[in-house]
């Protein structure tokens, strides 16, 4: 969840200038550590990686520090502990940029206080280009998707998706949206909403737009701009399935797929299916922090959720990253056209968080 509209670049960049000295049993912010605090463990497989890790994570104390912006992490957190009683888990959750903010601040600190870091793409980019984290190269890894891989010094655990939701009541059968353009028109005025962090998302809508089916930039930017004139902003992907969900308006542009189906699941008149295409996907990921207090523990923790986890991620009714979880059926339908996230939000945070902040002043708020 994005409820800052501060560009990932300017926040690292924030945080490095006013970072205290370096330590050289640490290192810095910006500089990769001297040992690898996983190199007992690598070349282990099985149950024997397994009893190694699970002993050595109760000699460091038994506990796991983990920073996290996964509102579903109890789950998790309940089943790991299930799984291992032994080991107890400290979990820190907040919005994508707290833990961000939190872990370089303390990186630059020289005191590192979290094992693990399980949060939004852009956030662990930003780590990662820090040098802040440690590529997870278990076994774990085959049984995942290509598209969870080789992502640098983070594995994707789950997807989000970004999907077009509406409310059954203020849309009734047979009226529901169709395709992305049709809500420039003046009839849906204050009835759609989008989400106040949600830059990746346009950016992602406004590349697909451009270099999927061809509009020019600037047809793309007036065909938002038409959209702006009928939206409301809510700030928080949850606030925004409950207003959804009570009828504040009729259509939310950017809610996550796994929120409407939760609020279904309970009774609450709302649906996103069929799909208004593209779905976007955005990878949320786990990764191992390279100077981590309890090594074994964190990667005790990343072998079981990128394995057994993935069942617990499938009933959150997210989208595991896993090949394949049994009894999980993939909730968006079969030849609907999915979208990654655009590789130019990663690379122009500025560009698009700026031109998302303009697109959206003066736009009312919701609720």
């Amino acid at each position: 969840m994005r409820q800052g509209a501060l560009p990932v670049g300017l926040l690292v960049g924030g945080l490095l200038l006013t970072g205290c000295g370096a330590s050289p049993t640490t290192g810095t912010t910006g500089s990769a550590p001297d040992k690898n605090p996983y190199a007992a463990y690598e070349s282990l497989t099985g149950k024997e990686r397994t009893d190694k890790l699970l002993a050595d994570a109760k000699s460091e104390g038994g506990v796991l520090d983990l920073y996290t912006s996964n509102t579903d992490i109890q789950d998790l957190v309940d089943g790991f502990q299930k799984a291992y009683p032994g080991v107890k888990v400290h979990a820190f959750r907040a919005n994508s940029e707290t833990v961000l903010q939190r872990a370089l601040q303390e990186n630059q600190a020289n005191k590192p206080q979290n094992d693990v870091m399980d949060t939004n793409d852009l956030e662990l980019r930003a780590l990662d280009g820090q040098h802040l984290l440690h590529a997870y190269k278990g076994p774990a890894e085959s049984g995942l998707k290509d598209t969870a891989k080789n992502l640098g010094g983070w594995t994707a655990e789950r997807f989000n998706a970004f999907v077009v939701g509406w409310n059954t009541d203020k849309v009734k059968a047979g009226q529901e949206p169709k395709d992305f353009a049709d809500f420039a028109d003046p009839k849906w005025k204050g009835k759609l909403s989008v989400e106040v962090g949600d830059w990746d998302w346009y950016a992602s809508m406004h590349t697909y737009l451009t270099e999927e089916k061809g509009m020019s930039p600037s047809a793309v930017d007036a065909l938002f701009k038409k959209i702006a004139a009928n939206i409301k902003v809510v700030k928080g992907h949850t606030v925004q399935g409950e207003l959804l969900s009570a009828g504040q308006f009729a259509v939310a542009l950017s809610v996550y797929s796994h929120t409407v189906d939760k609020a279904a699941k309970k009774g609450a008149p709302v649906a996103w299916r069929p799909a208004v295409e593209p779905v976007i996907l955005r990878p949320n990921g786990i990764a191992l922090m390279a100077r981590p207090r309890h090594p074994a523990a964190a990667l005790l923790w990343t072998d079981w959720v990128l394995t057994e986890g993935q069942k617990i991620i499938a009933e959150s009714l997210r989208i595991p990253a896993a090949k394949s979880v049994p009894g999980y059926k993939d909730p968006i339908p079969a030849g609907t056209t999915t979208y990654s996230l655009s590789k130019t939000a990663e690379t122009d945070t500025k560009k698009w968080n700026t031109a998302y902040d303009a697109l959206l002043r003066g736009v009312p708020t919701a609720g």
